[in-house]
């Protein structure tokens, strides 16, 4: 290695170790986690710093978006009443997969017979049920087979999850971009299966679809609040701070309160409802397994550069999570080469129209 080439990898790896610690600026060092996510989060980035360096370079302002008012809404509710607020519609097709989850009384044919009824959605929940998150033991090349080795209430879950999200992935989001946005909610959805897998907590399969849709809360100000959205994410990186810190700095709340109500007033599962509307709320997280979860689901996510791009810093990772949850630093580590494989396969798998 040449004095040259050596002097430029040096600044290469200088930069990303800068890069990663402001990533983890608000984290704490002393939590063991943190620092093998952070050593973890410099080798990547010092790989991507050389291979893909347009990445890290200033991104064009966005002339076409107006500057914000500055009208702050009273409350979360004031927000979501307003006028231009853009709230996906509940396709038909999900209202009827509620009632068959929320009915002890449906049968799987109830359940099959729904699903039939659009190809996309046949497609999708095939194609989730094969992929690597869920590794059945038979190929699924039926609705009805996908429900009997499911279950009428994983399957109906899986089937209102990919629903569900479908009204993001359709969005044309001019200041979010939608395709990080999609990875990091797959991501987060992954990572919450395999923790509660880990941990034994039970069904698997309510976590993926929680971690799924935790941000519906982001989309809605995004889509509705460009204006706002922009300056949400300018207060972000000039302070180097969170992007839901700086959402409470401006509006006194935070996108996770926003996909709470929205849950709710949807009529999802108490357990999707939980997650999204507590995943930042340090409450909630130190009694809540969903919320606890999906904070760090959301924390590994970004963590491991599945990040949405609104603000370089990550926020911090609540210890009390991971008392609620009980998975040591070691099992984390273990899972972490696993948690790649299963969201870039995953991912693939739902990205086929």
């Amino acid at each position: 290695m040449t004095t040259s080439t050596h002097s430029i990898d040096y600044d290469i790896k200088k930069a990303a170790d800068q890069y990663a610690e402001r990533i983890f600026c608000q984290s704490d060092d002393k939590c063991e986690i943190v620092s093998m996510l952070k050593a973890d989060a410099q080798k990547r980035v010092y790989h991507d710093m050389v291979n893909y360096p347009d990445e890290f370079k200033d991104k064009p302002k966005l002339l076409h978006v107006e500057p914000w008012d500055g009208k702050k809404p009273s409350g979360p509710r004031d927000f979501l009443s307003k006028k231009t607020v853009v709230l996906p519609s509940l396709p038909q097709i999900l209202i009827q997969i509620k009632r068959v989850i929320n009915d002890p009384k449906s049968t799987a044919d109830d359940l099959v017979a729904i699903i039939n009824k659009d190809p996309k959605l046949v497609a999708s929940v095939l194609r989730l049920a094969n992929s690597e998150a869920f590794n059945l033991s038979a190929t699924i090349d039926t609705p009805s087979k996908a429900v009997a080795l499911l279950g009428v209430q994983k399957a109906g879950l899986l089937a209102l999850g990919t629903v569900s999200f479908s009204m993001f992935k359709k969005s044309k989001i001019a200041v979010l971009e939608l395709e990080k946005f999609w990875k990091h909610s797959i991501a987060c959805g992954i990572i919450a299966q395999e923790i509660a897998r880990t941990a034994n907590l039970g069904d698997p399969e309510p976590f993926f679809v929680s971690g799924l849709l935790h941000d519906i809360g982001v989309h809605v100000i995004f889509e509705s609040e460009r204006s706002l959205a922009v300056e949400l994410i300018r207060i972000a990186n000039e302070k180097q701070i969170s992007f839901y810190d700086a959402e409470v700095e401006v509006l006194g709340f935070n996108h996770a309160v926003l996909g709470g109500i929205l849950s709710q007033d949807w009529e999802l599962p108490p357990n999707l409802v939980k997650a999204a509307a507590g995943h930042h709320d340090p409450e909630t997280i130190k009694i809540d397994i969903e919320a606890a979860v999906i904070h760090v689901a959301d924390y590994f996510a970004s963590a491991l550069g599945y990040e949405l791009g609104l603000s370089l810093v990550i926020g911090s990772l609540d210890k009390n999570a991971l008392k609620t949850i009980g998975i040591t630093p070691s099992q984390f580590t273990e899972l972490i080469p696993k948690l790649r494989v299963l969201i870039d396969e995953t991912f693939k798998t739902l990205n086929q129209d």
